[in-house]
């Protein structure tokens, strides 16, 4: 697949991380939140672990490899139980 460019990027960049984002949150009891990395950009937290799906997306859409949105989705929790557990 090749990577998306211009107005496409940026529209499809807004839709899959707020997606994205509201996924972790609906899915795992997450919050949208602000972070002092991605000034001017939301982020999401779930149980104080905090990810970065807009940052996702875009290297997603841009072609990065070893990306996933659902890899990010997964993460979040399953750290967030091993620092509890831990």
């Amino acid at each position: 697949m090749e990577p998306l460019g211009g107005e496409r990027f940026d529209l499809w960049w807004q839709f899959v991380g707020a997606y994205t984002g509201q996924v972790i949150v609906e899915t795992h009891g997450g919050q949208w939140i602000t972070h002092d990395q991605a000034p001017g950009a939301c982020a999401v937290a779930v149980n104080g672990v905090v990810g970065f799906p807009f940052t996702v997306a875009n290297k997603v859409l841009s072609g990065e490899p070893y990306k996933s949105l659902a890899s990010l989705t997964r993460s979040l929790p399953a750290i967030a139980r091993r620092q509890t557990e831990g």
